[in-house]
C-alpha cells in the first residue's frame, strides 16, 4: 500500500445540488433520492424495495424472522437513510442482482447505529462472484478492509491493510464516513476515505466485466446507509470530492 495525497484541485466548485452526482453511474441507491427511493412508509414484504434508476436494478430488503419479518427500517433524518439490523435472530440488509465491471468505483456513505458487536464483520456491500469489490468492516476498532476478486472468482483479501477511520461526534462529520473504492482491469486500486487521503495498491488482480451477480449491501450489519453508488469506470479525485461534497450537506440535517 502506498499512501498517496489526496489534493483539492485550484478553482474547484464547493457547492452541488443534493443529487448531482458525477455522471455515469450503474447504480445509485440514495434513500434521500425520490427517484431512487420514493416510499417513505414503513417497508413490508410488498414495498421493501428500493430503484436505482441508471440500469433500472430493483434492490429488494431482506428481512429476519423472530417470528414475524423485521425488515430494514427507513429514518428520515440526514435527509433519508436505511438502518440495517443486525442481533441474535439475524440480519436484515439490501440485495440486488448487477454485475461487475472491468473498471469499476464503489462509493459508500455509511455510518455504524447502536452497539457494534466486537469482532463482527460488516459487508458494504459483498458478492460472491468474479471481479467483485467486497467493503469489511470490523468492530471494535474500526477497521475497513478491501477484498477484490479476479475474473475466475480467485479473491484477493485486505488489499490495502487494514484502516483505521473515526465514528462518532468527534470524527466532524457527525459519525458518518463517505468510503470510495475503484479498481481496474489489472493492477491499480484506490481507496479514498472521505475527503482526507488515498491510498494505492498495485498488486497483479485481473479483472473483467462479469455476468449477473447477487449482492448484499448491509449484511450482518448494525448500520446507518445514506447511499451506495456504482460507476462502471474509475473515478477521479475531483469526482470523488464531488460525491462527498454532495452528501456532506446531509451529515448534520
Amino acid at each position: 500500500m502506498i499512501p498517496q495525497p489526496f489534493v483539492k484541485g485550484a478553482g474547484e466548485r464547493v457547492f452541488f445540488g443534493p443529487y448531482e452526482y458525477p455522471a455515469g453511474a450503474d447504480l445509485i441507491f440514495d434513500f434521500g433520492n425520490p427517484v431512487s427511493y420514493g416510499n417513505t412508509s414503513a417497508l413490508s414484504a410488498s414495498n421493501a424495495a428500493t430503484t436505482s434508476p441508471a440500469a433500472s436494478v430493483t434492490a429488494s430488503f431482506i428481512p429476519f424472522f423472530n417470528p414475524g419479518p423485521f425488515y430494514p427500517t427507513y429514518n428520515s433524518g440526514n435527509g433519508g437513510t436505511i438502518i440495517t439490523l443486525n442481533n441474535g435472530a439475524g440480519t436484515n440488509y439490501l440485495q440486488w442482482d448487477w454485475k461487475s465491471t472491468e473498471q469499476q468505483t464503489n462509493v459508500l456513505v455509511y455510518a455504524p447505529n447502536g452497539n457494534q458487536s466486537s469482532g463482527a464483520n460488516q459487508f458494504f456491500p459483498k458478492t460472491a462472484g468474479a471481479s467483485s469489490i467486497e467493503v469489511q468492516i470490523i468492530y471494535p476498532n474500526n477497521r475497513l478492509l478491501v477484498n477484490i476478486a479476479n475474473s475466475s472468482n480467485v479473491k484477493t483479501d485486505d488489499v490495502f491493510g487494514q484502516i483505521q477511520f473515526e465514528t462518532g461526534s468527534l470524527n466532524g462529520r457527525n459519525g458518518w464516513n463517505t468510503f470510495a473504492v475503484s479498481a481496474d482491469s489489472s493492477s491499480r486500486h484506490v481507496l479514498y476515505t472521505n475527503t482526507n487521503s488515498s491510498s494505492l495498491d498495485t498488486t497483479p488482480i485481473v479483472r473483467t466485466t462479469s455476468g449477473t451477480q447477487t449482492t448484499q449491501l448491509g449484511l450482518s450489519s448494525n448500520a446507518r446507509i445514506m447511499a451506495f453508488l456504482q460507476y462502471p469506470k474509475i473515478l477521479t479525485p475531483k469526482e470523488i470530492r464531488q460525491i462527498n461534497k454532495v452528501f456532506a450537506q446531509r451529515y448534520f440535517t
